[in-house]
């Protein structure tokens, strides 16, 4: 073979190489922001610090979830890690946190972030950058009523709830209301915004015809307003003999130890699920609160570390506690069901993931969340399903009612039928 013969055989090879680069990378698919060949980064904003900090240990039983799943070895492989910033329940906070883990720290999903006005100020930016909004921890009906269909002019696609919805919840103490106690004149404390708003307009549904009994409805501002005095004085100068409180736990709790301070006799009590947990219970009628707890009634939708003691979810929810975060021990042993709660969400998140294929990208991972359907989860009580489906963004749609017992030493007691398809 001549010189020129092997010049042209060289050159020939080097283009050979060059194409099959070239095609190589061409077919790669490269992979959504905050996944990599080992991790999956996602990131919520929790109120850590200021009015509704006692949710904190709702994201610290999620760090300690994805930790345990890590330790299985990840989902498909791949570790999750998980970013939690302090929005203090401030929307004006969460904006730009909520900037900060999409352009900064490149999250795949914003998981898990807390409260209604902090979820409705983020939304429209997450769905225009195409970014999943993932089981936002509240339950107002905006995100799953705005999935599939406008609101105002505009789908959210991409935003998820996970929990009962707070219209359906409170349209069911409407209806207890009104079978049980037809003729009482009804009380409302609510908070002055749309997680407020959403819970008493279910309230009035629920009453139909008996909506007239509400005699009086009292709001707040949960960043300003600490004594809830002047409210619960309004309520019972209106003779109002049953209260109805929805808030988070902090105004629950200062709203039932005034209306026992004031003398305030009620025929019956019924607070949102959001504060029926009894570690709030138990701090309401502890010390100098010095609460009634008599007739009080709520729901739940997760098992409780007291109640169901022993039950294989708990004594899982106690193994994980125990390993990744030991300082929610003594919470856990005392009921707290927000602990159970993260746990129970995060398992949803990780079963949605694994769905989402070994390769997950945001849009799979969106697919997968509108195409649930399990049993499993080991957090929730036995008979609720998480599902969703075609038009259909409502992940959980039952309760169980609970009363309170036994006093400034009690817990609460499940009792009637499962309450499905609460919207």
């Amino acid at each position: 073979m001549g010189m020129k013969a092997r010049v042209l055989g060289i050159v020939a090879g080097i283009a050979l190489i060059a194409a099959v680069a070239v095609s190589a990378a061409g077919g790669a698919v490269k992979a959504d922001p905050g996944i990599t060949a080992s991790s999956i980064t996602i990131g919520g904003t929790h109120p850590i610090t200021g009015p509704a900090s006692l949710y904190k240990t709702i994201s610290a039983a999620e760090t300690a979830y994805f930790a345990y799943v890590n330790d299985q070895g990840g989902v498909n492989g791949r570790k999750i890690n998980y970013i939690v910033k302090d929005d203090s329940y401030d929307p004006s906070k969460t904006v730009p946190l909520a900037q900060q883990l999409v352009e900064s720290d490149k999250v795949f999903a914003v998981y898990g972030s807390l409260g209604t006005a902090p979820g409705l100020a983020t939304w429209d930016y997450l769905n225009s950058k195409k970014v999943p909004q993932v089981f936002l921890a509240t339950g107002d009906s905006y995100w799953g009523f705005c999935h599939y269909s406008k609101c105002a002019g505009k789908k959210y696609p991409y935003t998820f709830g996970w929990q009962p919805d707070y219209p359906g919840e409170s349209k069911q103490y409407g209806k207890y209301i009104a079978a049980n106690y037809p003729n009482a004149k009804v009380g409302v404390l609510y908070q002055n915004d749309a997680f407020g708003k959403n819970y008493y307009a279910g309230l009035r549904v629920g009453l139909g015809a008996k909506k007239s009994n509400i005699v009086d409805a009292e709001s707040y501002d949960v960043a300003t307003q600490t004594n809830l005095t002047q409210q619960i004085l309004s309520m019972r100068s209106k003779s109002a003999d049953v209260l109805v409180i929805f808030a988070t736990p902090t105004p629950t709790i200062v709203a039932l130890a005034t209306a026992t301070k004031v003398g305030w006799s009620r025929q019956a009590t019924f607070i949102g699920n959001v504060s029926s947990n009894r570690i709030f219970m138990l701090a309401a009628a502890g010390g100098s609160n010095g609460a009634d707890l008599t007739n009080v009634f709520g729901t739940t939708y997760v098992k409780s570390p007291t109640v169901d003691k022993g039950d294989p979810g708990m004594v899982l929810a106690g193994t994980i506690i125990d390993k990744y975060a030991p300082a929610l021990r003594a919470s856990f042993d005392r009921g707290d069901t927000n602990i159970v709660y993260g746990l129970a969400k995060a398992w949803t998140f990780v079963y949605a993931l694994k769905q989402a294929g070994k390769n997950p990208t945001r849009a799979s991972l969106v697919r997968s969340l509108n195409n649930m359907n399990t049993k499993a989860d080991p957090f929730l009580p036995a008979g609720f399903v998480v599902k969703t489906g075609r038009k259909d963004a409502f992940p959980l749609e039952q309760l169980r009612m609970v009363k309170w017992g036994g006093g400034a030493t009690g817990d609460w007691e499940g009792f009637g039928r499962l309450l499905n398809g609460i919207r």
